[in-house]
């Protein structure tokens, strides 16, 4: 059975909790740092940032700090909170124009990533269906088909229109972008991902835990970014709507009680095998 490779990873945390913390910092306190962006990605850049800033880079290294002393939910968020990071740092190396901190951008999202394969090797064997008991497995597994069928509601409502129009998404136009890379990200590797993992729990499989319970700390992060993202346009002048804010709050209260039943029966007792 392969083990968790704490040493490893403890190394990489460090580094990307420092990377985190300077490109957030700077993204949420400079405003300078979205120059030459459009004002409304300048505004939502800033309101995730003072997210990541404030609550991502602590909840990265306390996550870790508990999983490497064998809580297996600690081990859990842990590996959500990278997910987090690898999936917005994915949309900020692509989809924020050329800066001073690009090279930030790209030491982010490779030690995220890097993390993450190792995070991925080191649970893959682990029985999790184990460790959950009277978990809600149903209600996560329609949770996470009905959040990725929202999203491939909206993404496809812009895309296909296009496609076949032989046209240009507006936001892609209105932002410069070549194409949209939350579209990539979503279409691609995050919206299948929600999909086997709720089919996987709804079977009550070990992936399936494992999915699901990642899915739904990264929801809860990102839900949390994107409504301080709608917030900010509204400090900013750009928008005068917090529906969309109130829509994300919803979800993520949703996430976070979802993951309280996930997580209230599961045996945290035993140790998981490691390296330190």
């Amino acid at each position: 059975m392969d083990v968790i490779h704490f040493r490893q990873l403890r190394v990489l945390t460090i580094l990307l909790s420092i990377s985190l913390a300077v490109i957030s910092g700077v993204g949420a306190f400079l405003p300078e740092t979205y120059a030459r962006d459009s004002p409304s990605m300048a505004a939502q850049g800033a309101g995730q940032d003072m997210v990541d800033f404030f609550l991502v880079v602590p909840l990265l290294l306390i996550t870790f700090f508990y999983a490497s002393k064998g809580s297996r939910q600690g081990l859990l968020l842990f590996g959500g909170v990278l997910a987090y990071i690898m999936y917005s740092y994915v949309i900020y190396a692509f989809g924020v124009h050329f800066n001073r901190f690009f090279l930030l951008y790209c030491s982010t999202l490779g030690l995220s990533l890097y993390a993450f394969i190792i995070f991925m090797r080191g649970v893959r064997h682990l029985e999790m269906d184990r460790w959950f008991q009277r978990a809600p497995e149903k209600p996560v597994s329609i949770f996470l088909v009905l959040v990725a069928l929202v999203f491939y509601g909206l993404w496809f409502s812009t895309v296909l229109p296009a496609t076949f129009g032989d046209s240009i998404p507006q936001e892609i136009s209105d932002n410069d972008f070549l194409v949209n890379p939350i579209h990539v990200i979503d279409l691609a590797f995050a919206l299948p991902a929600l999909l086997i993992g709720a089919v996987q729990i709804w079977k009550k499989r070990s992936l399936g835990y494992l999915i699901a319970s990642l899915a739904l700390v990264f929801m809860v992060l990102l839900t949390i970014a994107l409504a301080a993202m709608m917030v900010m346009l509204v400090i900013r002048g750009i928008s005068e709507d917090y529906t969309v804010a109130l829509i994300f709050g919803i979800v993520c209260i949703i996430a976070v009680g979802l993951l309280i039943l996930l997580f209230r029966n599961m045996d945290d007792s035993a140790s998981m095998q490691s390296t330190s």
